[in-house]
Protein backbone atom coordinates (compact mmCIF):
# COMPACT_ATOMS: atom_id res chain seq x y z
CA UNK A 1 0.00 0.00 0.00
CA UNK A 2 0.82 3.46 -0.74
CA UNK A 3 1.13 4.21 3.35
CA UNK A 4 3.98 2.12 3.55
CA UNK A 5 7.58 4.02 5.13
CA UNK A 6 5.60 6.89 5.69
CA UNK A 7 6.98 7.22 9.30
CA UNK A 8 10.46 6.62 7.88
CA UNK A 9 9.97 9.33 5.17
CA UNK A 10 8.72 11.82 7.70
CA UNK A 11 11.85 11.35 10.02
CA UNK A 12 13.81 11.79 7.00
CA UNK A 13 12.34 14.96 5.58
CA UNK A 14 13.02 16.75 9.36
CA UNK A 15 16.41 15.49 9.41
CA UNK A 16 17.24 18.29 6.88
CA UNK A 17 14.64 20.48 7.94
CA UNK A 18 11.91 20.32 5.03
CA UNK A 19 9.07 22.31 5.18
CA UNK A 20 6.43 24.33 3.02
CA UNK A 21 9.03 26.47 0.71
CA UNK A 22 10.17 23.30 -0.51
CA UNK A 23 7.06 22.38 -2.14
CA UNK A 24 4.96 24.11 -4.80
CA UNK A 25 2.77 23.30 -6.74
CA UNK A 26 3.17 23.29 -10.99
CA UNK A 27 0.14 24.85 -11.91
CA UNK A 28 0.18 27.16 -14.94
CA UNK A 29 -2.22 24.91 -17.43
CA UNK A 30 -4.70 21.75 -16.86
CA UNK A 31 -2.28 20.05 -14.88
CA UNK A 32 -1.61 20.50 -10.76
CA UNK A 33 1.80 18.71 -10.44
CA UNK A 34 3.15 19.30 -6.70
CA UNK A 35 7.22 19.76 -6.71
CA UNK A 36 8.79 18.91 -3.95
CA UNK A 37 12.74 19.29 -3.58
CA UNK A 38 15.34 17.24 -4.02
CA UNK A 39 14.03 14.76 -6.24
CA UNK A 40 10.66 14.11 -5.61
CA UNK A 41 7.80 14.85 -7.01
CA UNK A 42 3.81 14.17 -7.64
CA UNK A 43 3.00 13.34 -3.66
CA UNK A 44 2.09 15.34 -0.75
CA UNK A 45 4.16 14.61 2.09
CA UNK A 46 3.51 17.76 3.96
CA UNK A 47 -0.30 16.74 4.06
CA UNK A 48 -2.76 13.28 3.67
CA UNK A 49 0.46 11.76 1.96
CA UNK A 50 -1.57 11.29 -0.94
CA UNK A 51 -1.16 12.11 -5.13
CA UNK A 52 -0.62 15.39 -6.22
CA UNK A 53 -0.50 15.33 -10.01
CA UNK A 54 -4.27 16.25 -10.72
CA UNK A 55 -5.41 16.12 -13.73
CA UNK A 56 -7.84 18.19 -14.77
CA UNK A 57 -7.08 20.55 -12.55
CA UNK A 58 -9.68 21.01 -10.40
CA UNK A 59 -11.15 17.32 -10.82
CA UNK A 60 -10.03 15.48 -7.81
CA UNK A 61 -8.62 13.25 -9.86
CA UNK A 62 -5.21 12.04 -10.22
CA UNK A 63 -2.87 10.58 -12.59
CA UNK A 64 0.56 10.35 -11.21
CA UNK A 65 2.00 9.11 -7.75
CA UNK A 66 5.60 9.90 -7.54
CA UNK A 67 8.46 10.45 -9.71
CA UNK A 68 12.29 11.28 -10.08
CA UNK A 69 15.33 9.97 -11.49
CA UNK A 70 17.85 7.64 -10.70
CA UNK A 71 21.22 7.69 -12.45
CA UNK A 72 24.16 4.69 -11.72
CA UNK A 73 27.11 3.55 -13.37
CA UNK A 74 30.57 2.33 -12.91
CA UNK A 75 34.23 3.93 -12.04
CA UNK A 76 37.23 3.14 -13.79
CA UNK A 77 37.85 0.57 -11.09
CA UNK A 78 34.52 -0.65 -11.50
CA UNK A 79 32.51 -0.16 -8.47
CA UNK A 80 29.11 0.61 -8.71
CA UNK A 81 27.58 3.93 -8.32
CA UNK A 82 23.93 4.74 -7.39
CA UNK A 83 21.88 7.66 -6.58
CA UNK A 84 18.16 6.74 -6.98
CA UNK A 85 14.82 8.33 -4.99
CA UNK A 86 11.31 6.42 -4.77
CA UNK A 87 9.02 8.45 -2.73
CA UNK A 88 11.59 8.01 0.61
CA UNK A 89 10.47 4.97 1.50
CA UNK A 90 13.62 4.35 3.18
CA UNK A 91 15.44 7.56 3.32
CA UNK A 92 17.45 9.51 0.62
CA UNK A 93 20.11 9.93 -1.85
CA UNK A 94 19.89 13.46 -2.52
CA UNK A 95 20.17 16.53 -0.34
CA UNK A 96 19.75 20.65 -1.40
CA UNK A 97 22.22 22.57 -2.82
CA UNK A 98 25.23 22.35 -4.87
CA UNK A 99 29.13 20.69 -4.55
CA UNK A 100 31.95 22.42 -4.77
CA UNK A 101 33.30 22.32 -8.20
CA UNK A 102 37.13 21.57 -6.77
CA UNK A 103 36.82 18.52 -4.61
CA UNK A 104 32.13 17.94 -5.06
CA UNK A 105 31.95 18.53 -0.89
CA UNK A 106 28.81 19.71 -0.10
CA UNK A 107 27.37 22.52 1.15
CA UNK A 108 26.32 22.48 4.64
CA UNK A 109 24.52 24.73 7.56
CA UNK A 110 23.63 28.21 6.47
CA UNK A 111 24.29 27.61 2.64
CA UNK A 112 22.36 24.08 2.62
CA UNK A 113 19.20 26.58 4.01
CA UNK A 114 19.18 28.43 1.58
CA UNK A 115 19.16 25.90 -1.49
CA UNK A 116 16.60 23.90 0.73
CA UNK A 117 13.27 25.31 -1.64
CA UNK A 118 12.15 25.39 -4.93
CA UNK A 119 11.76 28.94 -6.69
CA UNK A 120 8.60 29.12 -8.28
CA UNK A 121 8.19 31.49 -11.18
CA UNK A 122 6.14 32.57 -14.27
CA UNK A 123 5.86 35.00 -17.14
CA UNK A 124 3.29 37.05 -15.27
CA UNK A 125 5.64 37.53 -12.38
CA UNK A 126 8.58 38.18 -14.44
CA UNK A 127 6.42 40.89 -16.68
CA UNK A 128 5.06 42.74 -13.83
CA UNK A 129 9.05 43.01 -12.21
CA UNK A 130 10.02 44.53 -15.63
CA UNK A 131 7.23 46.87 -16.06
CA UNK A 132 7.97 48.30 -12.24
CA UNK A 133 11.79 48.09 -13.16
CA UNK A 134 10.88 50.28 -16.46
CA UNK A 135 8.66 52.72 -14.68
CA UNK A 136 11.09 52.89 -11.85
CA UNK A 137 8.58 51.68 -8.86
CA UNK A 138 11.32 48.65 -8.14
CA UNK A 139 14.02 52.08 -7.61
CA UNK A 140 11.43 54.30 -5.58
CA UNK A 141 10.56 51.23 -3.48
CA UNK A 142 7.22 50.77 -4.29
CA UNK A 143 6.75 47.44 -6.11
CA UNK A 144 7.33 44.60 -3.90
CA UNK A 145 9.82 42.05 -5.91
CA UNK A 146 8.34 38.60 -5.91
CA UNK A 147 10.27 36.55 -3.35
CA UNK A 148 11.28 33.32 -5.54
CA UNK A 149 12.81 35.97 -8.35
CA UNK A 150 14.75 38.18 -5.48
CA UNK A 151 16.23 35.45 -3.92
CA UNK A 152 17.08 33.37 -6.89
CA UNK A 153 20.10 31.56 -7.23
CA UNK A 154 21.71 33.52 -10.28
CA UNK A 155 25.15 33.01 -8.93
CA UNK A 156 26.97 31.55 -6.34
CA UNK A 157 30.54 31.98 -4.50
CA UNK A 158 33.68 30.55 -3.41
CA UNK A 159 34.26 27.57 -5.18
CA UNK A 160 30.60 27.09 -6.56
CA UNK A 161 29.92 27.27 -10.07
CA UNK A 162 29.48 30.59 -10.35
CA UNK A 163 26.38 31.09 -12.85
CA UNK A 164 24.05 28.74 -10.41
CA UNK A 165 20.75 29.28 -13.17
CA UNK A 166 20.09 31.31 -16.49
CA UNK A 167 19.34 34.86 -15.57
CA UNK A 168 18.85 37.92 -17.82
CA UNK A 169 21.97 40.31 -17.32
CA UNK A 170 20.82 43.73 -17.88
CA UNK A 171 23.72 45.39 -17.47
CA UNK A 172 26.13 42.64 -18.23
CA UNK A 173 28.09 42.86 -15.04
CA UNK A 174 27.79 39.05 -14.47
CA UNK A 175 25.87 39.60 -10.81
CA UNK A 176 22.62 38.77 -10.48
CA UNK A 177 20.94 41.93 -8.89
CA UNK A 178 17.03 42.04 -9.30
CA UNK A 179 16.92 45.38 -7.20
CA UNK A 180 19.86 47.34 -8.53
CA UNK A 181 20.40 46.24 -11.98
CA UNK A 182 16.67 44.98 -13.47
CA UNK A 183 17.94 41.32 -13.38
CA UNK A 184 15.08 38.51 -13.93
CA UNK A 185 15.46 34.53 -14.43
CA UNK A 186 15.16 32.95 -17.97
CA UNK A 187 12.36 29.99 -17.59
CA UNK A 188 11.33 27.19 -19.56
CA UNK A 189 7.65 27.48 -20.60
CA UNK A 190 5.55 29.96 -19.19
CA UNK A 191 5.89 28.47 -15.55
CA UNK A 192 8.81 26.70 -13.98
CA UNK A 193 9.99 25.34 -10.28
CA UNK A 194 13.58 25.11 -9.88
CA UNK A 195 15.62 22.68 -7.68
CA UNK A 196 19.35 22.12 -7.24
CA UNK A 197 20.53 19.24 -5.49
CA UNK A 198 23.16 16.86 -4.66
CA UNK A 199 24.01 13.35 -4.17
CA UNK A 200 27.54 13.60 -2.12
CA UNK A 201 26.05 15.30 1.63
CA UNK A 202 25.46 11.91 3.34
CA UNK A 203 25.48 8.15 2.43
CA UNK A 204 23.01 6.87 0.58
CA UNK A 205 20.02 4.82 2.78
CA UNK A 206 17.58 4.88 -0.19
CA UNK A 207 19.15 3.49 -2.59
CA UNK A 208 22.31 1.99 -0.77
CA UNK A 209 24.38 3.16 -3.48
CA UNK A 210 28.17 4.62 -3.58
CA UNK A 211 27.67 8.31 -4.23
CA UNK A 212 28.47 9.51 -7.34
CA UNK A 213 29.59 13.26 -6.48
CA UNK A 214 26.60 14.28 -8.86
CA UNK A 215 25.30 18.49 -8.76
CA UNK A 216 21.69 18.35 -10.45
CA UNK A 217 19.65 21.58 -11.27
CA UNK A 218 16.06 20.20 -12.06
CA UNK A 219 13.32 22.24 -13.90
CA UNK A 220 9.94 21.29 -14.24
CA UNK A 221 7.88 23.60 -16.47
CA UNK A 222 4.36 24.00 -18.33
CA UNK A 223 3.34 25.27 -21.14
CA UNK A 224 -0.50 27.41 -21.40
CA UNK A 225 -2.26 28.15 -24.67
CA UNK A 226 -6.24 28.17 -24.39
CA UNK A 227 -6.32 29.23 -27.70
CA UNK A 228 -4.49 26.13 -29.31
CA UNK A 229 -6.48 24.26 -32.12
CA UNK A 230 -8.08 21.25 -30.77
CA UNK A 231 -5.83 18.83 -31.90
CA UNK A 232 -3.27 20.62 -30.00
CA UNK A 233 -4.66 20.36 -26.86
CA UNK A 234 -2.93 18.01 -25.07
CA UNK A 235 -0.10 20.68 -24.38
CA UNK A 236 -2.07 22.09 -21.63
CA UNK A 237 -2.25 18.76 -20.27
CA UNK A 238 1.10 17.73 -20.22
CA UNK A 239 4.52 18.93 -17.93
CA UNK A 240 7.76 19.26 -19.23
CA UNK A 241 10.94 18.19 -16.55
CA UNK A 242 14.75 18.86 -17.86
CA UNK A 243 17.83 18.15 -15.59
CA UNK A 244 21.41 19.25 -15.93
CA UNK A 245 23.77 17.02 -14.23
CA UNK A 246 27.05 18.18 -13.27
CA UNK A 247 29.71 15.47 -12.80
CA UNK A 248 31.39 17.14 -9.69
CA UNK A 249 33.74 14.16 -9.24
CA UNK A 250 36.96 13.01 -10.15
CA UNK A 251 35.86 9.59 -11.41
CA UNK A 252 35.07 9.29 -15.33
CA UNK A 253 31.80 6.94 -15.04
CA UNK A 254 31.15 3.97 -17.43
CA UNK A 255 28.21 1.72 -18.46
CA UNK A 256 26.02 5.19 -16.87
CA UNK A 257 22.02 4.94 -17.26
CA UNK A 258 19.76 7.63 -16.18
CA UNK A 259 16.04 6.80 -15.54
CA UNK A 260 12.77 8.40 -15.13
CA UNK A 261 11.24 6.58 -12.27
CA UNK A 262 6.94 6.66 -12.18
CA UNK A 263 4.76 5.26 -9.83
CA UNK A 264 1.99 6.13 -12.12
CA UNK A 265 -1.33 5.78 -10.33
CA UNK A 266 -4.03 6.27 -13.12
CA UNK A 267 -6.34 7.04 -10.55
CA UNK A 268 -6.93 3.54 -8.34
CA UNK A 269 -3.62 2.92 -8.28
CA UNK A 270 -3.84 -1.09 -8.18
CA UNK A 271 -5.34 -1.57 -11.45
CA UNK A 272 -2.95 -0.33 -13.75
CA UNK A 273 -1.28 -2.09 -16.83
CA UNK A 274 1.54 -0.45 -19.25
CA UNK A 275 3.14 -0.93 -22.47
CA UNK A 276 5.94 1.00 -24.80
CA UNK A 277 5.52 2.81 -28.14
CA UNK A 278 9.23 2.16 -29.47
CA UNK A 279 8.77 4.19 -32.61
CA UNK A 280 8.24 7.24 -31.03
CA UNK A 281 9.90 6.84 -27.81
CA UNK A 282 7.18 6.89 -24.92
CA UNK A 283 5.84 4.54 -22.24
CA UNK A 284 2.41 4.73 -21.20
CA UNK A 285 0.14 3.26 -18.76
CA UNK A 286 -3.76 2.69 -18.74
CA UNK A 287 -6.54 0.89 -17.00
CA UNK A 288 -7.43 -2.71 -17.09
CA UNK A 289 -11.27 -2.43 -18.24
CA UNK A 290 -13.65 0.42 -18.50
CA UNK A 291 -14.01 1.60 -15.09
CA UNK A 292 -11.71 2.91 -12.95
CA UNK A 293 -13.31 2.63 -9.36
CA UNK A 294 -12.72 4.66 -6.59
CA UNK A 295 -11.62 3.15 -3.83
CA UNK A 296 -11.49 4.79 0.12
CA UNK A 297 -8.67 7.93 -0.05
CA UNK A 298 -8.42 7.28 -4.03
CA UNK A 299 -10.80 8.90 -6.02
CA UNK A 300 -10.80 6.81 -9.89
CA UNK A 301 -11.32 8.21 -13.30
CA UNK A 302 -15.00 6.39 -13.18
CA UNK A 303 -16.27 5.24 -17.14
CA UNK A 304 -13.67 5.83 -19.60
CA UNK A 305 -10.30 5.86 -18.33
CA UNK A 306 -7.65 8.13 -19.44
CA UNK A 307 -3.93 7.27 -20.40
CA UNK A 308 -0.65 8.94 -19.00
CA UNK A 309 2.31 8.74 -20.82
CA UNK A 310 6.28 9.46 -20.41
CA UNK A 311 7.88 10.78 -23.15
CA UNK A 312 11.79 11.53 -23.78
CA UNK A 313 12.54 14.78 -24.13
CA UNK A 314 15.61 15.68 -27.25
CA UNK A 315 18.23 16.30 -25.63
CA UNK A 316 21.84 16.53 -26.64
CA UNK A 317 24.10 14.00 -25.53
CA UNK A 318 27.86 14.63 -24.13
CA UNK A 319 31.11 13.63 -25.78
CA UNK A 320 31.39 10.60 -24.48
CA UNK A 321 33.52 8.21 -27.67
CA UNK A 322 29.46 6.37 -27.61
CA UNK A 323 27.10 6.37 -30.02
CA UNK A 324 24.01 6.72 -28.05
CA UNK A 325 21.56 7.27 -30.83
CA UNK A 326 22.78 3.97 -32.60
CA UNK A 327 22.93 5.58 -36.11
CA UNK A 328 26.54 4.02 -36.74
CA UNK A 329 28.18 7.89 -36.24
CA UNK A 330 29.90 8.76 -32.94
CA UNK A 331 29.59 11.94 -30.99
CA UNK A 332 28.22 13.77 -33.98
CA UNK A 333 26.86 17.09 -34.27
CA UNK A 334 23.42 17.02 -32.95
CA UNK A 335 24.02 13.60 -31.01
CA UNK A 336 20.70 13.20 -28.76
CA UNK A 337 19.94 10.72 -25.68
CA UNK A 338 17.52 8.05 -26.75
CA UNK A 339 14.92 5.74 -25.06
CA UNK A 340 16.86 2.69 -24.97
CA UNK A 341 15.47 0.69 -22.23
CA UNK A 342 11.65 0.55 -20.69
CA UNK A 343 11.22 -1.76 -17.53
CA UNK A 344 8.99 -2.35 -14.42
CA UNK A 345 8.43 -3.53 -10.96
CA UNK A 346 5.49 -4.05 -9.02
CA UNK A 347 4.64 -3.03 -5.66
CA UNK A 348 5.21 -4.79 -2.56
CA UNK A 349 1.54 -5.66 -2.30
CA UNK A 350 0.03 -8.27 -4.40
CA UNK A 351 0.13 -12.02 -5.05
CA UNK A 352 4.09 -11.04 -7.69
CA UNK A 353 7.44 -12.89 -7.51
CA UNK A 354 9.52 -11.43 -4.96
CA UNK A 355 12.39 -10.97 -7.82
CA UNK A 356 10.00 -8.09 -9.65
CA UNK A 357 8.93 -6.41 -6.56
CA UNK A 358 10.68 -3.55 -4.94
CA UNK A 359 14.43 -2.94 -4.63
CA UNK A 360 16.34 -2.82 -1.86
CA UNK A 361 20.21 -2.79 -2.77
CA UNK A 362 22.05 -0.71 -5.34
CA UNK A 363 22.89 -3.67 -7.76
CA UNK A 364 18.55 -4.21 -7.15
CA UNK A 365 18.17 -0.26 -8.58
CA UNK A 366 20.87 -0.40 -11.27
CA UNK A 367 19.68 -3.61 -12.30
CA UNK A 368 15.85 -2.36 -12.89
CA UNK A 369 17.57 0.58 -14.65
CA UNK A 370 19.83 -1.38 -17.04
CA UNK A 371 17.33 -4.03 -18.26
CA UNK A 372 17.46 -6.57 -15.59
CA UNK A 373 15.11 -8.14 -13.00
CA UNK A 374 16.79 -7.97 -9.03
CA UNK A 375 17.99 -11.59 -9.40
CA UNK A 376 20.03 -10.42 -12.36
CA UNK A 377 17.67 -12.39 -14.81
CA UNK A 378 17.02 -10.40 -18.42
CA UNK A 379 13.70 -8.84 -18.79
CA UNK A 380 12.14 -11.33 -21.61
CA UNK A 381 9.70 -11.06 -24.12
CA UNK A 382 6.14 -12.69 -23.59
CA UNK A 383 4.28 -12.86 -20.36
CA UNK A 384 5.29 -11.11 -17.51
CA UNK A 385 8.61 -10.64 -19.00
CA UNK A 386 9.86 -13.06 -16.26
CA UNK A 387 11.79 -16.50 -16.77
CA UNK A 388 11.83 -16.42 -20.74
CA UNK A 389 14.94 -17.26 -22.93
CA UNK A 390 14.41 -13.76 -25.18
CA UNK A 391 15.86 -10.98 -23.76
CA UNK A 392 13.81 -7.76 -24.31
CA UNK A 393 14.55 -4.27 -24.09
CA UNK A 394 11.02 -3.00 -24.20
CA UNK A 395 8.13 -4.04 -22.18
CA UNK A 396 4.93 -4.41 -23.96
CA UNK A 397 5.55 -3.17 -27.57
CA UNK A 398 2.89 -4.70 -28.85
CA UNK A 399 -0.47 -2.25 -30.22
CA UNK A 400 -2.91 -2.43 -27.21
CA UNK A 401 -5.76 -1.08 -29.84
CA UNK A 402 -5.53 -3.96 -31.85
CA UNK A 403 -5.21 -6.50 -29.47
CA UNK A 404 -1.74 -7.55 -31.63
CA UNK A 405 1.48 -8.54 -30.75
CA UNK A 406 2.67 -8.85 -26.80
CA UNK A 407 1.19 -6.79 -24.43
CA UNK A 408 -0.18 -7.30 -20.83
CA UNK A 409 -3.69 -7.77 -22.05
CA UNK A 410 -2.33 -10.72 -24.94
CA UNK A 411 -0.10 -11.66 -21.89
CA UNK A 412 -3.35 -11.68 -19.33
CA UNK A 413 -1.28 -10.31 -16.91
CA UNK A 414 -2.94 -9.08 -13.67
CA UNK A 415 -3.09 -5.54 -13.59
CA UNK A 416 -0.91 -3.79 -9.87
CA UNK A 417 0.58 -1.02 -8.28
CA UNK A 418 3.37 -0.64 -11.29
CA UNK A 419 6.80 1.52 -10.90
CA UNK A 420 7.62 2.23 -14.82
CA UNK A 421 11.51 2.87 -15.70
CA UNK A 422 12.06 4.54 -18.84
CA UNK A 423 16.21 4.89 -19.39
CA UNK A 424 18.64 5.92 -21.28
CA UNK A 425 22.27 4.10 -21.94
CA UNK A 426 24.80 2.72 -21.55
CA UNK A 427 26.80 5.93 -21.90
CA UNK A 428 30.10 7.43 -20.63
CA UNK A 429 29.98 10.71 -18.43
CA UNK A 430 33.73 12.01 -18.07
CA UNK A 431 35.28 13.72 -14.90
CA UNK A 432 33.78 17.53 -14.77
CA UNK A 433 31.57 17.07 -17.26
CA UNK A 434 27.69 17.49 -17.81
CA UNK A 435 24.76 16.32 -19.22
CA UNK A 436 21.53 17.44 -19.83
CA UNK A 437 18.14 15.04 -19.89
CA UNK A 438 14.59 15.35 -19.29
CA UNK A 439 10.94 13.93 -20.24
CA UNK A 440 7.06 14.74 -20.39
CA UNK A 441 4.59 13.77 -18.76
CA UNK A 442 1.33 13.45 -21.22
CA UNK A 443 -2.21 12.89 -20.30
CA UNK A 444 -4.98 11.61 -22.75
CA UNK A 445 -8.38 11.02 -22.47
CA UNK A 446 -11.02 10.00 -25.32
CA UNK A 447 -14.02 10.72 -23.88
CA UNK A 448 -16.02 9.20 -26.71
CA UNK A 449 -14.01 5.82 -26.06
CA UNK A 450 -15.15 2.99 -23.52
CA UNK A 451 -11.13 3.19 -22.42
CA UNK A 452 -8.56 5.45 -24.39
CA UNK A 453 -6.22 3.03 -24.64
CA UNK A 454 -8.96 1.85 -27.49
CA UNK A 455 -7.82 4.51 -29.23
CA UNK A 456 -4.40 4.14 -28.83
CA UNK A 457 -3.48 5.48 -32.29
CA UNK A 458 -5.84 8.49 -32.72
CA UNK A 459 -5.62 10.04 -29.37
CA UNK A 460 -1.94 8.78 -27.05
CA UNK A 461 0.11 8.68 -30.09
CA UNK A 462 -1.12 11.82 -31.69
CA UNK A 463 -1.30 13.58 -28.23
CA UNK A 464 2.65 12.65 -27.59
CA UNK A 465 3.68 13.44 -31.28
CA UNK A 466 2.40 16.86 -31.02
CA UNK A 467 3.89 17.34 -27.47
CA UNK A 468 7.11 16.75 -28.97
CA UNK A 469 6.59 18.84 -31.94
CA UNK A 470 5.30 22.19 -29.95
CA UNK A 471 8.79 21.49 -27.83
CA UNK A 472 11.08 21.36 -30.44
CA UNK A 473 9.23 24.52 -31.63
CA UNK A 474 9.20 26.74 -28.18
CA UNK A 475 12.49 26.39 -27.56
CA UNK A 476 13.08 29.91 -27.26
CA UNK A 477 12.47 31.78 -23.63
CA UNK A 478 8.58 32.34 -23.56
CA UNK A 479 8.94 35.21 -21.40
CA UNK A 480 10.93 38.33 -23.63
CA UNK A 481 9.51 41.94 -21.81
CA UNK A 482 11.28 44.60 -22.91
CA UNK A 483 13.62 46.25 -20.83
CA UNK A 484 14.18 49.64 -20.46
CA UNK A 485 17.04 51.33 -20.74
CA UNK A 486 17.57 48.36 -23.83
CA UNK A 487 19.58 45.28 -22.55
CA UNK A 488 23.13 44.99 -23.56
CA UNK A 489 25.03 41.97 -24.10
CA UNK A 490 24.36 39.16 -21.21
CA UNK A 491 25.89 36.41 -20.07
CA UNK A 492 22.51 34.00 -21.40
CA UNK A 493 21.81 33.50 -25.09
CA UNK A 494 20.02 30.65 -27.04
CA UNK A 495 21.38 27.91 -25.58
CA UNK A 496 22.33 26.28 -28.76
CA UNK A 497 25.14 28.75 -28.90
CA UNK A 498 28.66 28.20 -27.12
CA UNK A 499 29.11 30.99 -24.10
CA UNK A 500 31.43 31.30 -22.18
CA UNK A 501 31.34 32.95 -18.81
CA UNK A 502 34.63 34.38 -17.24
CA UNK A 503 35.01 35.49 -13.52
CA UNK A 504 35.99 37.04 -11.33
CA UNK A 505 36.65 40.06 -14.19
CA UNK A 506 38.53 41.67 -13.43
CA UNK A 507 41.18 39.14 -11.90
CA UNK A 508 44.03 39.30 -9.54
CA UNK A 509 45.39 36.20 -11.42
CA UNK A 510 43.09 33.35 -11.16
CA UNK A 511 40.25 33.33 -13.97
CA UNK A 512 37.62 30.59 -14.46
CA UNK A 513 35.69 29.70 -17.46
CA UNK A 514 32.10 28.31 -17.42
CA UNK A 515 31.11 27.05 -20.90
CA UNK A 516 27.19 26.28 -21.41
CA UNK A 517 28.11 22.84 -22.89
CA UNK A 518 30.41 19.93 -22.61
CA UNK A 519 33.59 20.14 -25.33
CA UNK A 520 36.17 17.60 -26.32
CA UNK A 521 38.91 20.28 -26.62
CA UNK A 522 39.32 23.82 -27.25
CA UNK A 523 42.48 26.28 -27.04
CA UNK A 524 42.50 30.04 -25.41
CA UNK A 525 44.32 32.62 -26.56
CA UNK A 526 44.48 35.59 -24.80
CA UNK A 527 46.37 38.73 -26.83
CA UNK A 528 47.35 42.46 -24.90
CA UNK A 529 45.64 45.78 -27.01
CA UNK A 530 48.43 45.38 -29.44
CA UNK A 531 47.82 41.75 -30.53
CA UNK A 532 50.70 40.32 -29.08
CA UNK A 533 50.04 37.20 -27.89
CA UNK A 534 50.55 36.89 -23.84
CA UNK A 535 49.24 33.63 -22.95
CA UNK A 536 47.54 30.04 -24.18
CA UNK A 537 46.42 26.84 -22.99
CA UNK A 538 44.53 23.83 -24.62
CA UNK A 539 41.84 21.96 -22.60
CA UNK A 540 40.28 18.81 -23.46
CA UNK A 541 36.15 17.14 -22.84
CA UNK A 542 35.08 19.59 -19.84
CA UNK A 543 32.82 22.25 -19.85
CA UNK A 544 35.32 24.34 -17.30
CA UNK A 545 38.99 25.19 -16.57
CA UNK A 546 41.01 27.84 -14.89
CA UNK A 547 43.76 30.30 -15.98
CA UNK A 548 46.50 31.25 -13.95
CA UNK A 549 47.00 34.76 -15.12
CA UNK A 550 49.17 36.22 -12.39
CA UNK A 551 52.21 36.82 -13.94
CA UNK A 552 50.48 39.26 -16.54
CA UNK A 553 50.82 43.07 -15.85
CA UNK A 554 47.85 44.77 -14.72
CA UNK A 555 45.64 45.93 -17.84
CA UNK A 556 42.57 44.95 -19.81
CA UNK A 557 43.20 41.98 -22.78
CA UNK A 558 41.21 40.05 -25.05
CA UNK A 559 40.91 36.27 -24.72
CA UNK A 560 39.73 33.90 -27.34
CA UNK A 561 38.32 30.42 -26.93
CA UNK A 562 37.96 28.48 -30.44
CA UNK A 563 36.68 24.57 -29.76
CA UNK A 564 34.61 22.25 -32.32
CA UNK A 565 31.23 24.12 -31.09
CA UNK A 566 32.53 27.07 -31.84
CA UNK A 567 33.97 30.38 -30.48
CA UNK A 568 33.97 33.07 -27.97
CA UNK A 569 35.83 36.09 -27.51
CA UNK A 570 35.78 38.19 -24.23
CA UNK A 571 37.69 41.07 -22.30
CA UNK A 572 39.37 40.59 -19.57
CA UNK A 573 40.83 43.29 -16.92
CA UNK A 574 44.11 41.77 -14.64
CA UNK A 575 44.62 44.15 -11.89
Amino acid sequence: MKHLFLLLSFICLNSVGQNFPFSKMLDKNQVRARINSTNDKFWNYYGNWGPSYEVPAGSGKHAMFANSIWIGGTDMSGQLHVAANTYKQSGTDFWPGPLDTTNATAVSGTLMSTYNKVWKIDCDSINAFVNAVNNGQVASGAFTIPGDILSYPGNAGGNFQHQMAPYMDVNGDGIYDPAGSGDYPIIKGQQQILSIYNDNFGSHTESMGVPMGLEIHERSFAFSDPNIHDSMQAINYTTFYLYTIYNRSANRYNNVFITDWSDVDVGYFANDLLGTDTVNEFAYIYNDGTNDPTQGTYVGYGNKPPVSSLMLLPTKCSSDGIDNDNDGTIDEAGERFMMDKTTYYNNNYGSFLPQTTNPSTALHYYNYMSGYWKDGTSFTQGGDAYGGTNPSSYMYPGDPQNGTGWTEGTAGNTAGDRRVLLSSGPFSMPAHSKIEWGYAVVFSQDTASVNTITSFHQCVQRDVKNVRYYYQQHQAPMCTPAVNPPVTTGLIKPEQNLQANLFPNPTSGNLKIELNQNIQSASVTIVDPLGRKVFDKNFQSTYRTDLDISSLPQGVYFLTLNSEKGSVCRKIVKR
